[in-house]
């Protein structure tokens, strides 16, 4: 499926951190969008004809893009980088919006006292090894883990793969450590987890992407072209604050 010619669709988060957030950009970029309620998946952006607004999920929006059944999305640098097809047509378009910061970072029970750096970690998952058992590790990013995870010498580990709350893990026992995303680190400590030194695998904060063979079309070109604009507009000016 491909979308209108002549209408462009934006795909933002329907829901979660990025969803209000990613409203009050786009508002002060002077492209606010009008909802009619909050039931509605869709809407439009009143200063830009041609242009629809689509509510997704954050999971679902590099999808969405990739398949070009939306022309561009904003969402979080790391959900598109866990998603994304290493030979598919989505690019970034602005990898750093300004806002949504948080890392995807390596959560271990307190209770490991001996486990304050990744290279601490690196020494339980050898002793783990020895005894003929594997490190459990629960994520909603198995792609950027595991890759994390062998760039930095980790080899003998075992991903858990869970789409619900991942502090509970180590406590409930299917999982010794999580990694998961944090913007503070507030609800890893108030689930007796602590966060260690070289242990953030990837920092992150919302990014504009699109689809490489939509944003050719005619029509669309433009659209995207003047959306890019006033975004970069606003980043430019003194209002913009890092």
């Amino acid at each position: 499926m491909t979308s209108d010619i002549s209408q462009m669709i934006i795909a933002i988060p329907s829901d979660g951190a990025l969803y209000e957030s990613t409203l009050k950009f786009l508002d002060v970029c002077g492209l606010r969008v009008n909802r009619e309620n909050s039931r509605r998946y869709t809407a439009t952006i009143p200063v830009m004809g041609g242009v629809s607004i689509l509510f997704q999920r954050g999971a679902d929006i590099t999808g969405k893009v990739e398949d070009a059944n939306a022309d561009v999305g904003i969402l979080g640098y790391d959900r598109f980088l866990e998603i994304r097809r290493e030979d598919g047509s989505t690019k970034l378009l602005i990898e750093n919006l300004g806002f949504g910061s948080c890392l995807l970072a390596i959560g271990v029970p307190d209770s490991w006292i001996d486990v304050s750096s990744f290279a601490d970690l690196a020494d339980v998952s050898a002793e783990f090894r020895a005894k003929g058992e594997t490190i459990r590790i629960a994520t909603k990013f198995p792609r950027l883990v595991e890759r994390f995870l062998l760039k930095n010498g980790v080899s003998h580990f075992s991903l858990v793969e869970s789409s619900g709350t991942l502090e509970v893990a180590p406590e409930m026992g299917f999982a010794d450590i999580i990694v998961d995303i944090t913007a503070t680190g507030t609800t890893m400590r108030e689930n007796n987890l602590k966060l260690i030194h070289g242990g953030t695998v990837i920092e992150s904060e919302a990014c504009l992407i699109g689809n490489s063979e939509s944003l050719l079309r005619p029509g669309i070109q433009k659209l995207a072209d003047d959306f890019v604009s006033k975004i970069n507009k606003y980043m430019d000016s003194s209002q913009y604050k890092k």
